[in-house]
């Protein structure tokens, strides 16, 4: 490893494939989740049209393997505004830590990942809070001492989030 943390393959890719770094990734991580809301609160229907279905795709409905990206977080316009944010702060504070082309690729993986596991596994992704939950554990594994005010008032370090979210993760993998 070069610089210490980040492995030699992975400086070769980002000097082969500059084009593949997405600056302010944040932006559009949460912009479909913004437009996803928007459509499922218009219609609720929505939510099954851009639910990622093994079946319906290969059916050939291939756009699945991308609107799945779109399902909101929450369904609340209320909270959708903290949700959005936080994922905002969350994936800013990724980048700024990693920088554009790790940002982008480790999102690229955990996205192809997560569409792999549902074909191969024909298991439908209606939810990506499991997906999202990735990038809230990479942000706690760069900052684990970083507090965040649950409920607006009790202090809480991310690191203990992210053993409750790892938690919750593997509970819904495995029932």
């Amino acid at each position: 490893m070069s610089n210490g943390t980040t492995p030699n393959w992975l400086q070769k890719l980002e000097r082969r494939l500059p084009w593949l770094a997405v600056p302010n990734i944040a932006s559009f991580v949460v912009g479909l989740q913004f437009i996803g809301f928007v459509l499922i609160f218009s219609d609720s229907s929505w939510s099954w049209r851009l639910a990622l279905i093994p079946e319906l795709v290969l059916q050939g409905e291939i756009w699945r393997v991308i609107t799945f990206l779109a399902l909101p977080l929450s369904p609340s316009p209320f909270w959708l505004l903290f949700v959005l944010w936080f994922l905002y702060s969350i994936v800013d504070g990724i980048e700024n830590a990693w920088g554009a082309f790790r940002t982008t690729f480790y999102v690229l993986i955990s996205v192809l990942l997560t569409i792999c596991f549902s074909l191969v596994f024909m298991v439908p992704i209606t939810y990506v809070g499991d997906l999202e939950s990735t990038l809230f554990l990479a942000a706690a594994a760069l900052s684990p001492e970083y507090q965040i005010l649950l409920f607006l008032v009790l202090p809480v370090k991310i690191a203990w989030l992210a053993w409750l979210t790892g938690v919750f993760v593997l509970w819904r993998f495995f029932t």
